[in-house]
């Protein structure tokens, strides 16, 4: 799908059939309306005749509204919502007529319901606006999928495509589903899924994701996860169930409309009774003037600017956020990143690279070719990140073969047998436990020992790289207050050197993962500031599930950690911790101003109709329909918000 396609199904969204229906009533209505007032007036055809036709103006726009306001009443749910008031506020300017006073209360009748379904419609746009580029940013769903069958390409639904399928992607296409590419090379743009807008190049035996776009090339890709388990699936379904979530904020609405409104309803009743009782109660103007007041009120109180635009707006925070590759799995995480306090984070693979290299082999009474093929052949199994920089590139399979009893120990390493010897691959721990006999290297860096049949044979060196945007995070997170602490399992000279280089407030080393665990729950307190962990492995998932937010690696991290996760960094970028404290200010600070600004604006309306007689009732509608639609604009400009720039808070 093309830029322009893409628009196009855009523009569909927001105009739909109900935009256009509602548009023609909106039309018709206030032609209608026009001819009542300047040609078929009362002073031409009569009050009767002139209300027939400023009625019938009113049906036509305000009918829905006025089946919802019923509905509700007899349904059993809350009937003081906005329909209800301006379906009474509206009725009650057609009252107001018949009092006897020659005024233009008829066409104040049907402007309220205009006015009204005018915000409306706004609100729905801008509404759907919203939600078209949270879909832009995070839902590109390949429409088809060109798959290569028996010597032929079809195109069939991304849904349909099996493990193994072969999959052709041209230029400028979504890639619809996981895989690894089989041949050709090309550009992908990864911004759907980590918010880099450089595209990146893919060759052949590199993995690709679904939802991403190819800029350049062409390329054949054999797919390796069926669609509900790919990476545009899951991303789909962490914002929906994001969404659905409730916050402080939600929840203080939902009270707040349910214990406002009737309140404001009575006093509005108590306005149009009490005074006439004091004032002239045979007085039909007094009656007049304090029916109307009470309208005015009844209007303006109408709770729908804050109802609408708070919800909206943690649903356009949401969007920003997995615009930026960081994926919040529900609005109510931003209350516990606004209130955060301690950063808990492992070390390898999120604070470093977990790219390790051999910088040392040290053997020890044995050759170290010997030495080498040992080791390699006890981590042959392993997936862990040393693992991998022991055995580099080579093809270890035949070895792995040959290992029996194979058994890795939690925080220590691995024990197996080896063409009939026993193996022992691990830290220090490892071998003491075992009583292996040997002298503790002093070198800096992750060691691993090896012992072959109860006899230290040498250790080597692995070194980690720090992740450059390790620092700013650091950096990033002392600006909001935040401290920070690393639990590691590497040796204490390792922990300290990352700790001094990063700047870390605390840390912890040689820890296994109940340690780590343990250590954790000693730092959070339910009434104090929120506690954050972010990981990336296995070892991590009881750790990030524990914490108030759970910050799982999106890019290296392991499937675990990413389901227990509540925020999702995709392209393993740390630094993005700290842009999700940001939306999460910003999304508190536009919660706020809609809040705020609703209740002082309507406040002063409801004075000025209090002490101003003859208050226009549109002012009132104005005052209502006008404030919501413009809050709405408010939360829906948090998707446009700058406050991921450099030195933003």
């Amino acid at each position: 799908m093309n830029a322009q396609e893409e628009l196009k199904q855009t523009r569909k969204s927001l105009f739909d059939k109900e935009f256009y229906v509602r548009l023609i009533r909106i039309i018709s209505s206030c032609l209608l309306m026009l001819i009542g007032y300047f040609w078929l007036n009362e002073a031409r055809v009569g009050v009767y005749w002139n209300f027939a036709i400023m009625f019938i103006a009113w049906v036509i726009v305000g009918y829905d509204v006025a089946y919802k306001a019923f509905k509700n009443l007899f349904s059993g749910h809350n009937p003081f919502d906005e329909n209800f008031l301006m379906l009474l506020a509206s009725i009650g300017a057609f009252c107001l007529r018949f009092f006897g006073v020659e005024s233009n209360e008829f066409l104040e009748a049907v402007m309220v319901m205009l006015l009204f379904q005018i915000g409306e419609m706004f609100e729905d746009v801008a509404t759907k606006r919203s939600h078209d580029a949270i879909t832009n940013a995070v839902a590109l769903r390949a429409p088809f999928a060109h798959l290569v069958k028996d010597g032929y390409v079809k195109e069939v639904k991304p849904e349909t495509l099996a493990v193994d399928d072969l999959v052709i992607v041209k230029v400028g296409e979504i890639l619809p589903a996981d895989g690894i590419i089989e041949n050709g090379e090309g550009y992908v743009d990864l911004s759907s899924l980590t918010g880099e807008p450089v595209p990146v190049h893919k060759t052949v035996g590199e993995p690709v994701n679904s939802g991403t776009i190819l800029r350049k090339g062409s390329f054949t890709v054999r797919v390796n996860k069926e669609y509900e388990n790919s990476t545009v699936s899951k991303i789909l379904k962490l914002v929906e169930d994001g969404t659905k979530s409730k916050t402080k904020a939600d929840r203080f609405v939902d009270k707040f409309a349910r214990i406002y409104t009737p309140i404001v309803v009575g006093l509005a009743i108590l306005v149009a009774i009490i005074p006439p009782l004091f004032l002239g109660v045979s007085s039909m103007s007094v009656w007049e003037k304090w029916i109307y007041t009470s309208l005015s009120f009844l209007v303006i109180s109408c709770p729908c600017a804050i109802v609408i635009s708070v919800p909206l707006a943690y649903f356009a925070g949401l969007g920003l956020a997995s615009k930026n590759g960081i994926l919040i799995k529900g609005a109510g995480f931003f209350d516990q990143l606004n209130r955060l306090g301690l950063v808990v984070t492992d070390k390898t693979g999120t604070l470093t690279y977990g790219d390790f290299k051999v910088t040392k082999v040290a053997p020890a009474g044995i050759v170290e070719d010997e030495f080498l093929l040992d080791l390699k052949a006890a981590e042959s199994r392993s997936n862990h990140p040393i693992a991998s920089a022991i055995i580099g590139k080579e093809d270890v399979s035949s070895l792995a073969i040959k290992v029996k009893d194979y058994t890795e120990i939690a925080g220590e390493g691995i024990s197996c047998t080896y063409e009939g010897k026993k193996l022992l691959s691990g830290n220090e721990k490892l071998l003491r436990n075992n009583g292996i006999d040997f002298t503790p290297s002093e070198d800096t860096g992750s060691i691993v020992y090896l012992a072959v049949d109860g006899r230290f044979a040498g250790y080597l060196v692995c070194s980690d790289v720090i992740r450059e945007k390790s620092l700013e995070m650091v950096q990033g997170l002392k600006t909001f207050g935040v401290k920070t602490c690393m639990l590691t399992g590497d040796k204490e000279k390792t922990a300290s050197m990352v700790a001094r280089k990063l700047g870390l407030d605390e840390y912890h080393a040689e820890l296994l993962p109940d340690e780590k665990v343990k250590i954790l729950k000693s730092k959070i307190n339910p009434k104090g500031e929120a506690v954050a962990y972010m990981g990336d492995g296995i070892n991590d998932a009881p750790s990030i599930t524990l914490a108030d937010v759970g910050v799982a690696m999106g890019g290296v991290g392991s499937d675990l950690a990413i389901e227990n996760a509540d925020v999702v960094i995709m392209d393993d970028n740390p630094d993005k911790l700290v842009g999700s404290l940001k939306i999460a200010h910003a999304t508190r600070n536009h919660v706020m101003f809609n809040i705020i600004a609703a209740l002082v604006v309507k406040l002063s309306i409801m004075v000025c109709a209090s002490v101003i007689e003859g208050f226009p009732l549109l002012v009132a509608v104005l005052g209502d329909t006008g404030l919501t639609l413009l809050l709405v604009l408010n939360s829906v400009s948090l998707l446009k918000s700058h406050c991921l720039r450099k030195n933003s808070k």
